[in-house]
């Protein structure tokens, strides 16, 4: 009855939408805070704030206008030290709404012929860390809510302070990584076949980045003098189809904040079956602590045998797929729907939009469950992804700026590259390197086409993040994955896109992302 009552203000034809959108779209609510946006109402007076996408997206179908950024992140569920958010209206048929977390004040509204639309969420009754108190204001003719930081902004624009109504988050950032399973037997056998007739060593997963950390001359006779001590991670070289690896990556993701984990799922259209990364994913569901951390499958589906898939393959891969979207801790989105990316939807049959879209049908088919669905706009026009029967974009590098070789051709165009995608959901990136220089001579025998960014540093980092937040903080986005963040990458040694904590700098990349984007963990254990 609550979810009826808060779209009375919409159309008709919008709110018949929502309310036969299926089951599925009832997922249970995330418990992860998610952004509260505020909107302008059609006639310019009146403001609706909202923590649910599917509210937002009714609304501005309707000729609401969502505001940049957000108005703090909100739970949707109760807990302890929580109390509920009420949302109320004059009339039934009125575009402005007061919020309230007084039944005090709700009880004595309704009495006076308001309408009340059940709750918006949940705000926190006392200060703590992470929080920011939210503000009610009023000019006489509306009702705005805005954190505290911003009170002096709206008493010069005419609005006077009706005084706080709890306690919210002022920023959560949802950031994952991309993981690269492919560190164990089989897992990546050109390296493995490579290194044994370059470096004679048999069955060794990390040749190249091994060696080059050891000082190979294939290394310092093409880059004297690089350091290169960082290229082993803090718990050793490890095996990563073994629970004990992963469990140990978990902890360190989670005790820096970071929420998901984004593994590369390879299908092999050969053998017709998943490969290369099968058995770093088994470990990751064989982990003790894996409840802690949520994960998402990329597919890389490459225009190219055997790592494409046909699509008289779909239903084997659809079927495959199904075992890991029926996790619990399969990623969702903040209206609660399972996330799956596609990391590469060029080897989806002939790569056309009506083949993935095929592709896309049979998951869905398979998982029982209304996916909300990724594709990667690196190789795939991120204005067709809907086209292809998928939800958003998003993207884990970016190419141009990989081509280029510049850290700062990188940061200059990051946003530029963001905007290709149109304005609807999106899930934005960051790089923090690439650098594929181990790759020498075991995958690239030629120097010359081996690619890095010399310009690449901390700093440099730092401000790709930056760069990140403030696109988020200017955003009109839908919420859906608004705040959602891919990172490239945990473990990709052998292209230099590496966050986990290695031997050399230790913690510094995740202590960087906790800072910056104000992530809940105890501190990086390395």
């Amino acid at each position: 009855m609550r979810r009826i009552i808060g779209l009375l203000a919409l159309s008709a034809a919008t709110v018949a939408t929502l309310l036969t959108a299926g089951p599925s779209q009832a997922a249970a609510q995330p418990a992860q805070p998610a952004p509260f946006v505020e909107l302008v109402s059609p006639g310019g007076v009146g403001r609706l704030y909202t923590a649910d996408p599917r509210e937002l997206d009714a609304a501005t179908a309707a000729g609401y206008r969502r505001q940049p950024g957000t108005t703090g992140f909100i739970d949707r569920t109760a807990s302890t030290g929580s109390t509920p958010l009420f949302r109320l209206k004059p009339s039934a048929t009125a575009s402005k709404w007061l919020f309230t977390a007084s039944t005090q004040e709700r009880d004595a509204l309704v009495a006076r012929g308001w309408v009340s639309e059940g709750t918006a969420g949940y705000v926190a009754t006392q200060p703590a860390a992470g929080l920011v108190q939210l503000r009610r204001f009023t000019n006489g003719s509306e009702w705005r809510l805005a954190l505290e930081p911003r009170t002096t902004e709206l008493l010069n624009a005419g609005y006077t302070l009706d005084g706080p109504v709890g306690y919210v988050r002022q920023n959560w950032i949802r950031a994952g990584a991309v993981y690269f399973g492919m560190f164990h037997t089989g897992g990546h056998p050109t390296i493995i076949q490579r290194t044994k007739e370059i470096y004679g060593r048999d069955n060794d997963w990390w040749g190249g980045v091994r060696d080059f950390h050891d000082g190979t001359h294939y290394a310092t006779d093409n880059w004297p003098g690089e350091d290169w001590s960082n290229l082993k991670p803090s718990i050793g070289y490890y095996d990563d189809s073994q629970p004990a690896t992963l469990e140990k990556h978990i902890t360190q993701a989670t005790s820096a904040g970071l929420s998901f984990f984004n593994f590369y799922y390879y299908w092999d259209s050969r053998k017709q079956r998943q490969d290369l990364t099968d058995k770093a994913l088994d470990a990751f569901l064989q982990a003790g602590n894996k409840d802690s951390i949520d994960f998402t499958i990329g597919v890389c589906a490459h225009p190219y045998a055997p790592l494409n898939i046909p699509v008289a393959q779909y239903d084997a891969v659809a079927t495959n797929l199904a075992q890991y979207l029926q996790q619990d801790n399969t990623l969702r989105t903040n209206d609660g729907r399972k996330i799956l990316n596609i990391c590469d939807a060029r080897g989806l049959g002939d790569g056309s939009n009506a083949q993935v879209k095929q592709f896309i049908d049979a998951v869905r088919v398979k998982s029982g469950q209304d996916l909300y669905v990724m594709i990667n706009q690196a190789g795939f026009d991120p204005r067709q992804v809907t086209n292809a029967g998928a939800n958003s974009p998003y993207c884990t590098t970016d190419g141009p700026s990989i081509e280029a070789r510049s850290y700062a051709t990188y940061l200059r165009d990051q946003r530029k590259f963001y905007n290709q995608a149109p304005t609807g959901p999106y899930g934005r990136c960051v790089l923090s390197d690439f650098d594929e220089r181990p790759r020498y001579p075991i995958e690239t025998t030629d120097v010359s086409k081996i690619r890095w960014m010399p310009d690449q540093s901390f700093d440099g980092f730092r401000q790709a993040l930056r760069n990140a937040t403030a696109d988020m903080a200017a955003s009109t986005r839908p919420s859906t994955v608004d705040n959602y963040l891919y990172l490239y990458a945990w473990n990709e040694w052998h292209e230099g896109g590496v966050i986990e904590p290695n031997q050399r700098d230790g913690c510094r990349y995740l202590d960087i992302l906790q800072t910056e984007l104000a992530l809940q963990g105890p501190g990086c254990v390395s």
